[in-house]
């Protein structure tokens, strides 16, 4: 994906194939694969819409759950960046 002037700096993230559970705010879970990643955040692809700003638990295997916040959104992705308890 070649960036753009109206993207924010981040570190480059690497391609990743995993499946994940997202449970919202509302107490619905959303099925969702992460195609890439980094220790700052995460590309999360399904069906369901997302909204920037929303904060929510991604369950991740073998890493347990990840609290992040939807930077970005498109029709069947979004991108996140991964929060600390105190920005939850």
């Amino acid at each position: 994906m070649q960036r753009t002037n109206r993207w924010a700096p981040r570190k480059n993230r690497f391609p990743v194939e995993i499946d994940a559970l997202v449970f919202r705010s509302d107490g619905s879970k959303v099925a969702v694969r992460l195609s890439d990643f980094s220790d700052q955040g995460c590309r999360v692809e399904s069906d369901a819409d997302f909204h920037v700003g929303e904060k929510f638990r991604i369950a991740i295997s073998r890493m347990g759950n990840v609290k992040a916040q939807v930077r970005w959104c498109l029709p069947d992705s979004a991108g996140t960046r991964f929060l600390t308890e105190a920005d939850f």
